[in-house]
């Protein structure tokens, strides 16, 4: 009952957000009806559950988000710069980075961190480690640091 009224919570935040309706009384009703919806949907489906709506992430979650923006825009400056850069000075690179995550949850946010990092893509997730394409050795050498996973683990309160 607690995760189905944290997804309709954060349904109607993410619509109110996306509409900006707060005058017309039907396309409230019609944001209501659909949120109505899409919840008794995945009642039936079984996925208001830990993996389908991770409520206890989200207070956390809130924290980790400045960071990660933060990282988008230094990467995006450091990209920014290495294409304008006369000499291109990038070294592609392949790499296997270990992570030691426990939940799902947190091992998705943080290869999807790395994807949303500019110069970065994870490419595979296994059970212990990560296969991460990265445009420069520094870009590998901050992923093997483990700053990002770090901030990541504290997700799941590590």
């Amino acid at each position: 009952m607690m995760r189905a009224l944290s997804l309709v919570i954060l349904l109607a935040g993410y619509w109110a957000l996306l509409s900006g309706q707060f005058h017309n009384h039907f396309l409230i009703a019609c944001g209501v009806v659909c949120i109505a919806f899409v919840c008794w949907m995945a009642s039936r489906m079984g996925l208001i559950d830990d993996e389908g709506v991770p409520a206890r992430y989200y207070v956390k979650l809130l924290l980790y988000v400045p960071y990660i923006v933060w990282q988008v825009i230094l990467a995006n400056w450091d990209v920014l710069k290495r294409i304008w850069a006369a000499e291109l000075p990038i070294d592609p690179r392949l790499t296997k980075i270990p992570y030691s995550t426990r939940a799902g949850f947190v091992t998705v946010t943080y290869a999807n961190s790395i994807t949303l990092t500019p110069g970065t893509v994870t490419m595979q997730v296994t059970e212990t480690e990560m296969l991460i394409h990265s445009l420069t050795k520094e870009g590998e050498d901050s992923l093997i640091d483990g700053d990002m996973e770090r901030h990541c683990k504290r997700l799941e309160g590590g």
